[in-house]
C-alpha cells in the first residue's frame, strides 16, 4: 500500500471525532468487507490514531499499540466493552443453524 501524506491521515483521523462516521466506519469494515470485530478494531484504532483513540479509551498508547501491533490480544470481552466506549456500538454473539438461516 502507498503511503499517504501526513495531512490525509490527519484529516481522517479528524473524521472520528464524529461519533456517526466512526460508527459508520466500523460498522463498514465488519459488515461490507468481512473483517471480524477484532481486526475492524484494529483497522479503525489505525485510522483515529492511537494516541486519539488512547485518549477516548483511557487507555496507555502502549497498550493499544501492542494490540494494535498484535503484540497483545484482548478478550472478547475486552472488544465488546471498548466498541461500546469509544463506538456507542453494541457487539452480540450469535450463532445460527445453517439450515435455518434465511
Amino acid at each position: 500500500m502507498a503511503n499517504r501524506h501526513r495531512s490525509y491521515d490527519e484529516v481522517i483521523a479528524k473524521s472520528f471525532e464524529n461519533t456517526e462516521y466512526a460508527q459508520c466506519f466500523l460498522l463498514h469494515i465488519v459488515n461490507d468487507e468481512g473483517l471480524s470485530v477484532e481486526e475492524a478494531l484494529r483497522e479503525s484504532i489505525k485510522a483515529m490514531g492511537l494516541q486519539n483513540y488512547a485518549s477516548k479509551s483511557n487507555l496507555s498508547i502502549q497498550a493499544v499499540s501492542d494490540f494494535v501491533s498484535k503484540r497483545r490480544k484482548w478478550s472478547s470481552d475486552k472488544i465488546a466493552k471498548q466498541v461500546e466506549k469509544v463506538f456507542k456500538l453494541k457487539v452480540k454473539l450469535t450463532i445460527e443453524n445453517p439450515d435455518q438461516a434465511a
